[in-house]
């Protein structure tokens, strides 16, 4: 019988991604079926073999998993083992849950929160997270994910795991349309070529998108996306009509709609200025208030004083719209700063 001489091995294509980003973080990584997963303080991560993990379990989301616990503990909690974490009691829960949610932040906007979800009986509490992560609320776990995700944007942690996360996300892309349902790629999701991930209904286009703008430039006017403008840019990249829309769409509104929003009028901007020439300073003195030397109306509790309505039983109104002040007149209806203060009370994202 011929023995073929065997001089190259197959890898997993996501696991030598991950190994590499482990790699240029400084980690070294060993495979022993000693333990599942132990971090020795001087730059080896050891972890299990294939053969002790769940069937939707890889090499890449173990790594992944044990650098969110690095990036919750500190940056220099590589110099100790297992990050300065406890593994053999509840001492330090707090940190596993804030690594929980650190880890769905980062995969989240790639389409890979399913892909690269923790393991074992880690799970129901990674299933049970909100859709935000790190949104406001009463678990402690979140302000201290917070600061491991501010620590996960920058260096070297953010070139790292973009590089990660936008090769993993690539490979996704590939496989994903030949995957089995049963498959773990099959719960990966599609990115928009802008960024963020495509809506669920492909009946949802950017033409018919809120946030689709029409820009003009040297070559004529083209269709543009205010979601995937840059803060501060005054260009906007181009959109087809046509093109499938992310999960950033919104219908079209106009200023008919403002009465459910009301965003401009309230926690979206924390002032008002008025100029000293404005008709509306002279028209209601009583509204206007000196404030560093600059005339303004006051917003206690987020709500400009000219302001009516709850958005709900009662549509949001401004008692002297008419005469409203100059800068509340050149608010654009569906324009950047409009856009900011639906981010900022959570109508849009």
């Amino acid at each position: 019988m011929f023995q073929r001489h065997v001089i190259h091995q197959y890898d997993d294509p996501v696991d030598l991604i991950w190994v590499k980003a482990a790699n240029d973080l400084g980690l070294t990584i060993v495979r022993s079926m000693e333990t599942f997963a132990a971090y020795d303080g001087n730059g080896t991560l050891t972890i299990s073999e294939a053969a002790d993990f769940d069937a939707d379990d890889c090499l890449a989301q173990m790594i992944f998993h044990e650098i969110c616990h690095w990036l919750v503990a500190g940056r220099r909690a590589n110099t100790v083992e297992d990050w300065g974490l406890s593994n053999v009691d509840d001492r330090d829960l707090v940190y596993e849950q804030a690594a929980h949610r650190v880890q769905a932040a980062l995969s989240q906007p790639w389409g890979l929160r399913d892909f690269m979800a923790v393991t074992t009986d880690w799970r129901p509490h990674w299933d049970g997270l909100a859709d935000d992560p790190l949104a406001d609320g009463d678990d402690p776990a979140i302000a201290i994910a917070r600061d491991g995700f501010d620590l996960a944007k920058q260096k070297p942690f953010k070139e790292v795991l973009a590089r990660a996360l936008s090769a993993t996300a690539a490979i996704a892309d590939a496989v994903r349309d030949c995957a089995a349902p049963n498959s773990l790629w099959s719960q990966t999701r599609p990115r928009h070529r802008l960024g963020g991930l495509l809506c669920d209904s492909r009946q949802l286009k950017c033409g018919t998108c809120a946030w689709a703008m029409t820009q003009t430039e040297s070559g004529g006017e083209t269709l543009a996306c205010r979601q995937h403008k840059p803060m501060g840019e005054e260009i906007a990249p181009p959109v087809d009509a046509a093109e499938h829309a992310c999960e950033r769409w919104e219908a079209k509104f106009s200023i008919d709609d403002c009465g459910q929003c009301g965003a401009c009028c309230r926690e979206g901007f924390d002032v008002l200025e008025v100029s000293q020439s404005d008709p509306f300073a002279e028209m209601h003195p009583e509204l206007v208030q000196i404030a560093d030397g600059e005339l303004r109306v006051p917003r206690p509790d987020g709500l400009c004083v000219a302001l009516d309505g709850d958005g709900k039983s009662r549509p949001w109104r401004c008692r002297h719209y008419a005469t409203r002040p100059g800068n509340c007149q050149d608010f654009e209806v569906g324009g950047d700063a409009c856009l900011l203060a639906r981010r900022r009370v959570g109508l849009s994202r």
